[in-house]
Parts: C-alpha cells; structure tokens; sequence
C-alpha cells in the first residue's frame, strides 16, 4: 500500500452505521437467546463454511461469530485460540452494523482498530473481512469473516462469496433451530428407529442372500479424454429385479458391524472384478472403492483395514496399483484418526493409491491436508455443479486444484455432467474427471470397452 495513502483509503470499506435503537438490540439478543440453547456443540458444516472462506480469500484465520450483549463467541474457528473476546475488541461488532461486508485493509493504519488488543497482543491482526449473518430483516447476530497478519485487499468476486457463505451460515443456524422445535413439538417425526430396522433387516438379507452387486462409474483423464478407471459403487437387487443404491439401507453402513462386512464384501467384489479384467486382457485401470471407519478397527481373528487389501491382492496376485482406497473427510477424522492414518501409510508404502473424498462437504479443515496420508482428493459434485453460475465458485475450485499441485496431489472432479464443466476443469487443470458426461455406474455386463 503507498505511503501517501490517506485515511480515506485505509479504512474499512463499508462504513458502519451507528447502533440501531435498543429495541432493535433487544430484539436482537432476544433471538439470539432462542438460538443459543441448540448452539452449543460443534458444527461441521459452520467448519467447512469457514475452510471456503479461508481458501477463497486466500487467509490463514476464519471465524464464524456470535455477539451477545457484551462478548463475542468463536462458534467456528481456523487459525486463532480461544473462545471469543469483549464485544468492545470485536472487528464483528462494526460488521453487524450493516446489512453489507465490513472490511479493514489494514487495521494498523486505521485510528479505529490502531490499538485493538487483536492488532497489537498475540494474534496482530491487520486485515479483517466480515459478512454480517442477518437472521431476519434487521437482525444481524454476528459475522461469518476471514482475517490475516498482513495487510491486503479481496476482490468483488470474493466479497460476495462471503455474503453467499454467510447466508449459508444462517441457513444452518435456522436448520438448527428448527430440528430443536421440530423435536419438542413432536419427537417422533425425527425418530428414524422403525425405518432403520427395516434398512439393517434389508441389508442382513443381501448379505445372507448374495442381493448386493457392485456398479462400476468411470473414471476420465480430462486432458486426453482417455479412462484411467472405475469407482465400484454399492447396490442391492431387491427380489422384483429391481436395483436399489445406497440410501435405502444408509442405516447400515452406519451399524459397524454390518458395515464392516458389507465393507469386505465390496473389496473381495472389487478384487476378483479387477483380476478377471485383467486374465481377459481388458485395459480398465483401476477400481477404487469406498471404505468405512468400522473397517479400520483391528478386532481379535480379523484383520484391519490394509491387512485386508493387501492380503486380498496378494491371494489374487493383483498389483496394488489395480485397487484404490477412497476415504471420506468424516471417515478421517474420526477419534481414531492416529489408527486410520497408520494405515492408511501402510497401504500406501505398500503401492495402493488413496483418494481424499466428497472434500468440501463438511467435516474436514484444510489444514489437516498436510498431514493426513493420500494421494488424490476428490472434489465434491456440488462445487462442479455451482461454479459454472459462480465465478466465486470458479474460484475454490481453482484454490483446491492449485493447492492440491502445490501439495503434489492429484485431483478428480467428481459430478461432471456437462461437456461446459469438462472444459473448464480442464483449463483448471484438474486431472480426472467422474460424472454422467463420462458414464453412468453400470453393471458388470452394460458396460463397454473399446
């Protein structure tokens, strides 16, 4: 920034309003009030609101806050301690001031915000950008912001994606305050008991009956348009013929026992498939496959995870590299993340590949991307699909792919349907591309090779 700058062009952006009357106050502690008994856990979705932010606007520190009458609550946080602070310290509490984005270049350079315990103890905060969550009209409870240690500028485009993601942060406060009313209005529209005993029944008898098959969705190499492989995807043959996919018997893949062995079905499935492609001469390169967290635990007479794939591909004197192991963000970093992640090496030291999963849809930081074992991350349909509408969208899925190269990652778009998304992943330079433009996930026998 010049030296020659003048307050004008330091100060925050959006110019606060004053406070609003102390009605409005009121009323707005008020709803916060009535939010606050269903808030008190953590939430993975607000995690993953603030990982967007953070990626986007390219910062080392993002919150999503909450501000009663005299403090400030950290209710998500990446990249700074503690739990919140005075509302007399808060960058927020100018941020809820306004229906718009309050933003501070550079704090150190602005009388406002010059001796803020934030600028000049520990955290020496100098840029701050905060969209206000507006629960309703005129009810702002806080903010969803980024920040960082130097000062800077965010373009339009990033601005309002800070607005989109703080309207998804009210959406999910709103979810919450909803499941919580829903609950004590009539408790048994949430109990899902009856139609989960119906799902482990199901899947019991697929099991018991041999009614579980897998489907195989390819996997494209979008510079060359060339298949790299397949991902074996779970389905059931109800007895009138009809095939059913996973959201029927969820329940199950949940139960970790049953899951566990519907685990071991889909691997041992998986591993004859790729060995009779291969005695067939079929060019099809690999088949990844979906594991569960259940499948990770070392049980007395049963072998945990990487025992089992590579003992599976050693009977079938298959090449690790024929299997990939695909992990969901929630799958790693469950409470046994020290387990999972020593195996997870032991498979990869061993010549398996292993895809980070549906990243982006609400459990992981980005930060654990550092350290957690794998090889490929999978973007989530859902930013594919957005970003084509989005230039902010466009935006992440660069940030993840640019990332991702940085880390020496490979990256699959999964979810493309257009050949408008196919081309603009390529130009992205993502590696791989799954979706319905590539094929649909299809039984053994419908599919085609050339």
């Amino acid at each position: 920034m010049p030296q020659s700058a003048t307050y004008d062009d330091i100060t925050a952006t959006t110019v606060a309003q004053p406070q609003g009357s102390s009605t409005e106050e009121g009323a707005r502690l008020k709803r916060l009030n009535e939010l606050g008994i269903v808030l008190n856990n953590p939430d993975p979705v607000l995690d993953a609101l603030v990982d967007a932010a953070c990626l986007a606007a390219g910062t080392p520190i993002g919150l999503v806050t909450l501000l009663d009458s005299d403090r400030q609550w950290f209710k998500s946080k990446r990249g700074i301690e503690g739990e919140g602070s005075f509302r007399a310290d808060a960058f927020c509490d100018h941020t809820i001031r306004s229906p718009r984005p309050f933003v501070v270049p550079d704090a150190l350079r602005d009388r406002r915000f010059a001796d803020n315990p934030f600028v000049t103890g520990n955290n020496k905060i100098r840029f701050y950008a905060g969209a206000p969550l507006e629960i309703e009209s005129g009810l702002r409870l806080g903010s969803l912001c980024v920040l960082d240690r130097v000062p800077r500028r965010l373009s339009a485009g990033i601005h309002g994606l800070l607005e989109r993601l703080a309207r998804c942060a009210v959406e999910r406060l709103l979810q919450h305050e909803d499941q919580y009313l829903l609950s004590r209005i009539n408790p048994l529209q949430l109990d899902r008991s009856k139609a989960d005993r119906t799902a482990l029944a199901l899947a019991e008898a697929a099991l018991a009956q041999g009614s579980f098959m897998l489907h195989y969705q390819p996997k494209i190499a979008l510079d060359t348009g060339r298949r790299v492989g397949f991902e074996a995807l779970l389905r059931l043959k109800k007895p009138d013929g009809s095939v059913v996919g996973p959201s029927v018997f969820a329940a199950a893949l949940e139960e970790p026992s049953l899951s566990r062995r519907i685990g071991s079905y889909v691997l041992q499935s998986a591993v004859a498939q790729a060995k009779a492609w291969e005695l067939a001469g079929i060019d099809f390169g690999h088949i990844a496959i979906n594991v569960s967290s259940s499948q990770f635990i070392e049980l007395p007479g049963h072998p945990c995870l990487a025992d089992e794939v590579i003992g599976a591909t050693r009977s079938f004197e298959l090449s690790p590299l024929r299997i990939q192991i695909e992990v969901t963000e929630g799958v790693m970093l469950t409470g046994q993340g020290g387990n999972i992640g020593a195996q997870l090496e032991a498979l990869r030291a061993a010549g398996f590949i292993v895809a980070f999963d549906d990243f982006g849809t609400g459990y992981a930081s980005l930060v654990h991307l550092k350290g957690l074992p794998y090889d490929q991350i999978k973007i989530d349909g859902s930013f594919v699909r957005a970003m084509m509408g989005s230039s902010a969208d466009q935006a992440i899925v660069k940030a993840i792919v640019d990332m991702a190269k940085a880390l020496g990652k490979r990256v699959v778009a999964e979810g493309v349907e257009t050949i408008a998304e196919h081309h603009a992943l390529r130009a992205l330079g993502c590696h791989y591309g799954q979706g319905y433009l590539f094929g649909r996930p299809a039984g053994v026998a419908d599919l085609q090779f050339s």
